[in-house]
């Protein structure tokens, strides 16, 4: 026991290299395992078709200032 005890503290730099080089290996494999691969990133997805505008019915008071004149007041004018 005090052999393998007297082989550990004389060569720890070692245990201590190769348990870093794993650990990272394991970090490694971890994150490529969890990031999507290119084939994945480069599927066309279908758009899906836009549905229908449905008339937005507008209040008679608010639809006073609505007209093509008040939005653009300037629009005589210009064509003048």
């Amino acid at each position: 026991m005090d052999t393998l005890i007297a082989f550990l503290l004389d060569n720890y730099i070692w245990f201590l290299v190769i348990s870093l080089i794993l650990i990272f290996a394991l970090i490694g494999y971890l994150v490529d395992a969890n990031t999507p691969h290119e084939k994945e990133k480069n599927k066309v997805t279908p758009i899906t078709p836009l549905k229908e505008e449905k008339k937005v019915e507008v209040h008679p008071s608010v639809e006073v200032y609505t007209s093509d004149e008040f939005d653009d007041p300037l629009i005589k004018d210009k064509n003048a």
